[in-house]
């Protein structure tokens, strides 16, 4: 389908056809009215029968006006394409009406071809651009060229004014010539008025295709808003072509959330109350993790997975998901303080594992998800449910605990053993209620302010925040 045939498009393009036709509706009536009170001053001195057509052709234009007014009011944004070609036709018509009355008055047909009346055609003719139609003006041109010309053949034929051979000017003749020129340059404005006319729409077409561009990139960019941070949201859209399926291996920090249980606390409440709190849960706890540079992966029932460093790499991705799930874990508490599941304390647990990952669109043609697999992510996702045993709220693996600096109050848990590994792990339990908020605010005004690149950047050490009395000397775990 072209562009022309989309039906925003040609909505758009027939409102501006039908403003021009006003426009040209409003230049009518100012020129009957003008010819009205030109018609009171000389129609002393016309013939009486040339008089009567004069009424009848600036009546005309009166009557038209005043007709497409009511139209106009009776019709709001009603588009009626054969309008213009009426209007148009209805225009010369009247205006050949003058050839008559010259034909009844004093001088005969002479001021015809002698009085303003080429100017006038010109002007209708160069109106005719209004309507943003080259059909319309090329009609406007033939239209005017073909009552001329039937003027001049009648006029030739009946003898009504003597032909010379030669040009002349101020006397009862005419030379055929000079006319048949002169039809030519009466038509040829509407020609030129079709050229513009058709430049002036491809204009308003490109104008209103590139702000329709806009709307929908825009709306787009709502819709995706939804689902990824507005880093990820330009990085997805700068690139279409990122949109397909495959994946590359990132250094990441993944993160998994859950709601401790959640199935007993909503027993006894509504659905509609539960489906209230998660959604107002889910959007404090989203907006954390796009705040940070985060990717929402997947919503899992009451939980969530969260990937910093993919596919926009971050600078200091560890530490990033830390401080977000400490703001995460504080939401909650806030929201706990309202009681919306009816007073029952709500917990959650974090998950944190750094490490390599494959990240990208896997899936079919038809349907694709962005993720990421590897190792790291079942890590995570174990890690995260060791919070039910160890009564914690965020663990963390030796990798992300490296990557902190000791910036963060951490307690090493010992070695644990996660099912389907052969080696054992040495996660870090985070004591988020030992951070100062002087503290969390200046680590959380470092991570904010720094910028977040699309390329690739290593992790940034930066123990400057990290207190002395904090630093462990217990790393085995980091090693």
């Amino acid at each position: 389908m072209s562009i022309e045939k989309s039906t925003e498009i040609v909505r758009i393009l027939q409102a501006q056809e039908m403003r021009g036709e006003q426009i040209v509706n409003h230049v009518r009536f100012v020129f009957a009215l003008l010819s009205a009170y030109t018609f009171t001053h000389v129609w002393t001195v016309n013939t009486p029968a040339a008089n009567q057509v004069f009424a009848i052709q600036i009546g005309g234009y009166l009557a038209f006006s005043l007709l497409l007014y009511a139209f106009f009011r009776l019709r709001p944004g009603a588009y009626a394409g054969w309008l213009k070609y009426v209007s148009i036709f209805v225009d010369l018509a009247l205006l050949t009406l003058t050839a008559l009355a010259t034909a009844r008055n004093h001088s005969g047909m002479i001021e015809y071809f002698s009085s303003y009346l080429a100017t006038v055609y010109v002007l209708w003719n160069l109106m005719s651009g209004f309507r943003y139609s080259l059909a319309a003006c090329l009609y406007s041109a033939g239209l005017s060229a073909l009552f001329n010309s039937v003027v001049l053949a009648i006029t030739v034929h009946s003898g009504a004014i003597p032909i010379s051979p030669v040009s002349v000017y101020g006397q009862n003749a005419i030379n055929i010539a000079d006319q048949c020129q002169q039809v030519l340059f009466i038509a040829l404005p509407g020609v030129v008025a079709g050229i513009i006319a058709r430049m002036s729409r491809n204009l308003v077409l490109r104008a209103e295709i590139e702000s329709l561009g806009r709307l929908r990139l825009e709306r787009e960019k709502q819709e995706l808003g939804r689902y990824l941070s507005k880093d990820l949201v330009d990085f997805v859209l700068s690139d279409p072509g990122r949109l397909k399926l495959g994946g590359t291996r990132r250094h990441v920090s993944v993160m998994f959330t859950d709601i401790r249980n959640f199935t007993p606390l909503t027993e006894s409440v509504e659905p509609e109350v539960v489906v209230s709190f998660l959604n107002e849960y889910f959007t404090a706890m989203v907006d954390i993790v796009f705040r940070y540079g985060g990717t929402l992966d997947k919503y899992i029932g009451d939980g969530l997975m969260a990937v910093f460093g993919a596919p926009l790499s971050v600078e200091d991705a560890p530490k990033r998901a830390v401080i977000a799930a400490i703001e995460m874990v504080q939401a909650l508490e806030r929201m706990n303080q309202r009681q919306l599941l009816g007073g029952g304390e709500i917990k959650m647990g974090v998950g944190i594992a750094t490490g390599t990952v494959i990240s990208g669109n896997i899936g079919s043609l038809q349907r694709m998800e962005y993720t990421c697999i590897g190792d790291t992510v079942n890590t995570a996702s174990r890690l995260e449910q060791f919070n039910k045993e160890l009564g914690s709220k965020i663990i963390i693996c030796q990798a992300t605990y490296a990557n902190l600096d000791d910036c963060v109050p951490t307690q090493p848990t010992g070695a644990l053993s996660i099912r389907g590994k052969s080696r054992q792990v040495h996660p870090y339990i985070v004591d988020h209620q030992e951070l100062p908020p002087a503290l969390l605010e200046a680590l959380r005004q470092q991570l904010l302010s720094a910028p977040r690149p699309i390329a690739s950047i290593p992790p940034r050490a930066d123990a400057a925040l990290a207190p002395a009395a904090w630093q462990s000397t217990d790393r085995e775990g980091a090693q």
